[in-house]
């Protein structure tokens, strides 16, 4: 199962049946996971998204960001100082300039949050069948019943290591890494 799958189970939980009453339900057969909270603090994925930070690709286009906010400040500022005494058409084209460089500078942080993205489906894909062992196999060890998503709850115990497995599971997804 992969982990969109399992967060439409988890999801799908939530509309599961109010009628059942809290006398019914046994101590700690319910608990909660942020499961993208788990998956992204495992060491694994600090990993990949600091190779990400560290590569040439993503240090390319950052630079690139910083040289195009740096134009476009010099450009405000010069428009700020020197705007009265400035002809229509230097004026039109320093406008110009700023409109090309608030695309460059969208484009380009649309590119790095593509990429960030594709290291999170990396990491999600990478993670999802050890994920999925180590919360069934959880879940058999402390006989929990239901798991639902921390979102799909209206509240819980956040604090609560029985109810909130979310530190539990990142931890047990370090230590079969290594």
């Amino acid at each position: 199962m992969n982990f969109n799958k399992l967060l439409i189970v988890f999801t799908a939980l939530l509309f599961l049946p109010y009628s059942m009453q809290a006398a019914e339900i046994e101590d700690g057969s319910i608990a909660v996971i942020d499961a993208q909270s788990a998956i992204f603090g495992t060491e694994a994925s600090k990993q990949a998204f600091e190779e990400l930070s560290a590569s040439k690709e993503w240090k390319e286009v950052e630079e690139d960001l910083q040289l195009k906010n740096n134009e476009a400040t010099e450009i405000q500022e010069k428009l700020q100082k020197e705007g009265p005494t400035m002809s229509d058409d230097e004026k039109l084209d320093a406008q110009k300039r700023l409109m090309s460089l608030s695309q460059d500078f969208q484009f380009l942080r649309q590119k790095l949050t593509t990429m960030e993205n594709e290291v999170a489906e990396l990491v999600q894909r990478e993670q999802a069948p050890r994920f999925q062992k180590v919360v069934s196999e959880l879940m058999r060890a402390k006989g929990i019943k239901i798991l639902l998503h921390s979102n799909a709850v209206l509240g819980f115990d956040r604090g609560d290591p029985t109810l909130n497995l979310t530190p539990e599971i990142t931890e047990l997804l370090n230590q079969k890494e290594e």
